[in-house]
């Protein structure tokens, strides 16, 4: 009898360095992560699978999510939120997201967001604390600067959301032990 050897698939390479960036931009926060291509769907594929719940405030990007079996909630609900922090509407909606609690910190909510990265105007950030070399300054734009103090007041690190910001094809993770110092 012989094995076959059984090779990735394009869509597997693209699927597992798309997950390498999300652990990687979660393990050293602020520190931009590339990624195979530039797409919100890329990173629900990555990571939801038919027990996890999502909000997308985009209808569009919601059906193709739910195409991957993970079911749509309400926002307060959802263990991954896809939506733009660019409105302010949008960031006062986030403070009824789940935020875990002592005994399961982790059922709370993920953020992913489009952003700019390093770009020309935005808001100035500091980041500290685990994974964090010292402190690390970014400029984020399109992210609605009261998103940070809303940020700020939901964490009680273990407690709080983790927050993954894109643009383009690149990537930062902000996990809830992440100090932020707006500048």
């Amino acid at each position: 009898m012989t094995h076959a050897l059984l090779l990735p698939t394009a869509e597997d390479t693209r699927s597992n360095a798309t997950f390498d960036a999300l652990m990687w931009a979660l393990a050293r926060p602020g520190v931009i992560q590339p990624l195979p291509d530039a797409c919100l769907l890329l990173l629900a594929e990555s990571l939801l699978d038919r027990e996890c719940t999502f909000f997308s405030s985009d209808d569009g990007l919601g059906r193709q999510i739910a195409a991957t079996g993970a079911y749509p909630a309400m926002l307060d609900e959802a263990e991954y939120v896809f939506t733009s922090l660019a409105d302010g509407r949008n960031v006062a909606a986030l403070s009824t997201l789940l935020a875990g609690n002592l005994l399961y910190p982790d059922a709370s909510a993920t953020i992913f967001s489009p952003a700019m990265i390093d770009g020309a105007g935005g808001t100035r950030l500091r980041l500290s604390g685990p994974g964090v070399n010292g402190s690390i300054d970014l400029v984020i734009g399109d992210v609605d600067r009261s998103f940070w103090s809303l940020r700020a007041e939901a964490i009680r690190y273990p407690l709080g959301w983790d927050v993954y910001l894109l643009d383009c094809d690149r990537l930062v993770g902000i996990p809830r032990s992440t100090f932020i110092e707006v500048l």
